[in-house]
């Protein structure tokens, strides 16, 4: 509502801290938002799940912010994590804080609600006015209780989209969602790929291990395990079983967080200013988990806790025998981990990327740095936010000229192939040989350039290349691109090998250090510098310098075919004869072992 003022969480969210304080914002907000509800499924139209149960009735809470554009195509649906529910962003009357999302969504936030339309839905099974085993069972006029089908992340995608069916909405800009929500956004990328148009997956698995399956059981016993947890009818003798749900929920929430926050915040910190040892609360996490426990109690139902971490752990979608494949005209994903998630760490997200990259998906992904793990989607970490709005805006741009050197390097690339391009910057090539009609995909560690390639609409992954190469399936790519990196990577060799495996040609650039001017400079006795090698010795990303003749035998050495060299002069222009002494760079075409 206009004239409402946002208030903005300046340091970590009240949820995880608190009692940091709020400071008002004078820009406008969302102000009051309202949870509205739908009936969805019906005994003349029932809901048909993936396990083969059915359910006769169905009514789903949800909340939407901003305004549908006339066209329909500024939708983006917000899927939720496990604890989540409707309320994503904005206020309620009475509440004291803002939607658990609210770092993410608002007017100039990362999906701007000043220019799309956000629909968050409460999923099946949930407890806040969403069917679920709390829910009465027409059939019997009592609660489910554990008599309430078992669930599947296909179910909830199937109701989510019967909401956008509801609402008139045929195809969403966006579907974006973290942990459990992530797995949602992935199931649905991969079913129904002509429904999105970007599908964004952040600190999500394609497949629990045996570790986070053990943890999930353990809360799972906490509550089954209560006094008064009476087989799943609790609720019917007017019982709950309080202990065993604020035991999960504090088991659970440690695996929110990691190590370095717990530090920051509580470090060997006691409860209060003076403590007998003993067994109470001792200590200020102690007290901390306790009070998150005594809170999850007030708003959560055992029973959904239940199902929807038992969903967790049977998600398994790259497990099909006939695996989906993705157009590369197919949605854009974006896939997003944090370097301090021990629950779904990098690992997680890198096996998406891969599968993902082998049913021909345009991905791409990063690994954003923050101190406080698996919450950190839930978190005003800048570079997150960023690489967000980059991708939900993403525009495909015609970007600048292309430097000379690209300009040959672009000429020797077929149309239509498939072409990745190591250390790709900014993704100024890959836009123009994406206009060439090629499949594009960068490799890029800087998070600046990462974040431009992204705004650019180009699929750029944020990997190591002398350590991650190997994500790379053989023969994956037609074409393979190193240009002017491969003086800055540790292993040039062993980055030379993976290259010839991913690819059946190689196109690899680099500075010649033997150019005749960098030889008078090293004859005055200084380290040469020119537009090929533009930094001073102390502050350079390279790593290694060759000459042309010792970047060929490197090349020989390997069993690359040269096919094609291009000597260059600093401007750009062909060297002829004497090019080891006269050439101030060069591009190799050449052919891998695969490819010759």
């Amino acid at each position: 509502m206009a004239g409402i003022l946002r208030l903005r969480t300046v340091t970590l969210m009240a949820s995880i801290f608190p009692e940091r304080i709020t400071v008002v914002d004078v820009t406008p907000g969302l102000g009051l938002v309202e949870t509205q509800s739908a009936e969805l499924f019906t005994p003349d139209r029932p809901l048909r799940m993936a396990g083969g149960a059915e359910l006769t009735s169905v009514t789903v809470a949800y909340e939407t912010y901003g305004e549908l554009n006339a066209a329909k195509d500024n939708a983006v649906i917000v899927c939720h994590a496990l604890t989540g529910d409707a309320h994503a962003a904005g206020w309620h009357d009475g509440d004291k804080r803002p939607g658990w999302w609210s770092t993410l969504i608002g007017p100039g936030k990362a999906i701007d609600t000043n220019r799309w339309f956000v629909i968050s839905p409460n999923l099946l099974g949930g407890c806040q006015g969403t069917t679920g085993p709390s829910s009465v069972n027409p059939a019997t006029g009592h609660v489910y209780g554990l008599d309430f089908p078992l669930l599947q992340v296909r179910d909830f995608v199937t109701v989510h989209r019967a909401l956008l069916e509801h609402l008139g909405i045929s195809r969403l800009h966006a579907a974006v969602g973290g942990s459990l929500g992530g797995m949602q956004v992935l199931q649905w990328a991969l079913d129904f790929p002509d429904q999105l148009d970007q599908a964004i997956v952040i600190a999500a698995s394609a497949g629990l291990t045996a570790q986070n399956i053990a943890f999930s059981a353990v809360a799972r016993e906490a509550i089954m395990l209560d006094e008064n947890f009476l087989g799943g009818r609790f609720a019917e003798q007017g019982k709950n079983p309080d202990i065993g749900l604020a035991v999960a929920r504090m088991m659970a929430h440690i695996t929110y967080l990691s190590e370095d926050a717990f530090t920051e915040k509580f470090g060997r910190a006691p409860q209060g200013a003076t403590s007998d040892p003993g067994f109470g609360v001792d200590f200020a996490v102690e007290s901390y988990l306790r009070h998150q426990g005594e809170t999850f109690v007030s708003r959560f139902d055992a029973l959904t806790y239940l199902y929807l971490s038992r969903v967790m752990d049977y998600f398994d979608p790259f497990g099909d025998a006939t695996p989906p494949q993705i157009s590369p005209q197919g949605p854009k994903i974006l896939v997003v981990s944090f370097d301090s998630d021990w629950r779904f760490a990098t690992e997680h997200s890198l096996r998406i990327v891969k599968q993902l990259a082998a049913r021909g998906a345009g991905v791409s992904f990063r690994q954003i740095h923050s101190p406080w793990g698996h919450d950190s989607f839930l978190l005003d970490v800048p570079d997150y936010l960023d690489t967000i709005r980059a991708f939900v805006e993403a525009e495909v741009s015609t970007g600048r000229a292309l430097r000379p050197d690209l300009r040959r390097i672009a000429s020797q690339v077929p149309r239509g192939s498939r072409v990745l391009d190591l250390g790709c910057g900014e993704g100024e090539l890959l836009r123009h040989l994406a206009r060439q009609g090629c499949v594009v995909t960068g490799v890029e560690r800087d998070g600046a350039a990462m974040v431009e390639a992204i705004r650019a609409g180009v699929p750029v992954l944020g990997l190591d290349l002398d350590t991650q190469l190997d994500e790379f399936a053989d023969g994956s790519f037609d074409v393979v691109i190193l240009s002017r990196t491969l003086q800055a990577v540790m292993q040039p060799a062993e980055v030379l090998r993976q290259m010839s495996r991913i690819g059946d040609h190689l196109i690899v650039s680099m500075p010649n250090f033997a150019y005749w001017p960098h030889r008078l400079r090293l004859m005055s006795g200084d380290m040469p510098r020119s537009s090929d090698l533009p930094y001073r010795w102390y502050d350079t990303p390279n790593l290694h310098y060759a000459t042309l003749a010792s970047l060929e035998a490197l090349f020989d050495s390997l069993g690359l075919v040269t096919e094609k060299r291009y000597a260059l002069s600093p401007s750009g222009r062909s060297v002829g004869a004497g090019a080891n002494l006269r050439a101030s760079s060069a591009i190799y075409v050449l052919a891998s072992s695969r490819g010759s």
